[in-house]
């Protein structure tokens, strides 16, 4: 069935990518790529999203993309809107690693529950006030840039750092954010932040998107350069096994801690701490997945994951390859304020069950569903693998 399967896909692949190419290629020219693709989310219920742009095919190893301009939008159900220019180039020149992004994101229901690991969520108070209770607006304009220096076979030196502008505002003077906004808890307005970050990564992943096998090691250090002072940490590793024949079975595991000291604002500790792509919220596809974006809030958490992943379908073109993944997975983590010490108790989690199609190195889309502790029986859409 695989067989056959493979043979009915690989014409898809072809046309993607016709050239094979060596081990040190000249770049190949670039192609015009457009994805258009719904996605669905508790904070802002459906919304349209479109990325387009230029983008250099894959050699065979690492990583998924060679060099790409891309312009990205959506436009939500709630409101929500947003748009993003990228220079993404993690594979165009053999030692170095560039990613640049200039975005404006209107959020017109960004999620506030309150601050803390065990912030409940009460319906009496949204039937009273309605379901802007636990959203407020939030605006954030900016830009993020990282690069990356091979310093020997697997460790790559990182530099890399932001510069935006926040404007918050509260839906309603009864919501959430607007009565901790009054008790001085959070502030409302506009703020401007500003952010370098240095690391080490160390990876041994031959795939990226998709690995099956070898590890990925981060740390990284983030001082604040404007506005508040603060500091954040981040330390994570990620580690996967292959089973079986052709790395078909693939067992991912998954631990990482962001910590922070110092006056971080609510609008930051939103952010999570990554060494590329930007990423929001505790809770979501690449943290604790069935989880709405930024149910909790804290300065500090931590996450833990474990996936088992099969490989249904592989047409194993070097520079495109098309592939079904299955995949179970399960999801822990916390969050703690400053001062409070962490703990084993009172875990968030989440487990379930999913799926992927992947038409190139890095272009996936899928669906994940299961169980969380705090909503039952959820699903999301994912259009990457959780880590």
């Amino acid at each position: 069935m695989r067989r056959l399967a493979a043979l009915l896909l690989a014409p898809l692949a072809a046309c993607t990518y016709t050239r094979q190419e060596a081990e040190h290629p000249a770049p190949l020219p670039f192609q015009t790529v457009i994805l258009p693709y719904p996605m669905y989310g508790s904070d802002d219920g459906f919304s349209i999203n479109l990325s387009a742009g230029l983008k250099r095919p894959a050699n065979r190893l690492p990583p998924p993309i060679s060099e790409a301009f891309t312009v990205s939008g959506s436009l939500a159900q709630s409101g929500s809107r947003g748009v993003a220019l990228a220079w993404d180039a993690p594979g165009r020149w053999g030692e170095w690693r560039f990613y640049v992004q200039g975005s404006a994101q209107r959020f017109r229901r960004a999620p506030y529950f309150g601050i803390g690991n065990d912030v409940p969520v009460s319906d009496s108070l949204e039937q009273l006030y309605g379901s802007k209770y636990y959203r407020y607006e939030l605006l954030r304009t900016g830009l993020v840039g990282v690069v990356e220096r091979r310093l020997a076979r697997h460790v790559r030196l990182h530099l890399g750092g932001q510069l935006r502008h926040y404007r918050t505002r509260a839906l309603s003077p009864n919501s959430a954010f607007a009565v901790d906004a009054g008790a001085g808890t959070v502030s409302e307005g506009g703020a401007n932040g500003a952010e370098a970050r240095l690391g080490l990564v160390f990876d041994t992943r031959r795939e990226e998107a998709t690995p099956t096998q070898g590890v990925f090691l981060e740390g990284m250090a983030v001082q604040s350069v404007g506005g508040r002072d603060y500091r954040r940490y981040l330390l994570s590793a990620r580690e996967f096994f292959p089973l079986g024949e052709w790395d078909q079975w693939v067992i991912g595991l998954r631990q990482t801690a962001e910590l922070a000291s110092g006056s971080l604002p609510y609008y930051i500790a939103y952010e999570r701490l990554t060494t590329w792509y930007p990423e929001d919220g505790f809770g979501g596809p690449t943290s604790i997945r069935l989880y709405s974006t930024g149910r909790y809030l804290a300065n500090n958490r931590a996450v833990a994951s474990t996936d088992l992943r099969y490989k249904l379908i592989d047409v194993p073109y070097p520079t495109s390859p098309v592939r079904v993944w299955l995949l179970a997975f399960s999801d822990v983590g916390r969050l703690w304020n400053p001062g409070e010490t962490p703990s084993l108790t009172r875990l968030h989690w989440a487990a379930g069950m999913g799926g992927r199609i992947q038409i190139s190195k890095g272009t996936l889309i899928g669906l994940d569903f299961g169980l969380n502790d705090q909503d039952g029986f959820a699903f999301t859409i994912g259009t990457a693998f959780g880590f």
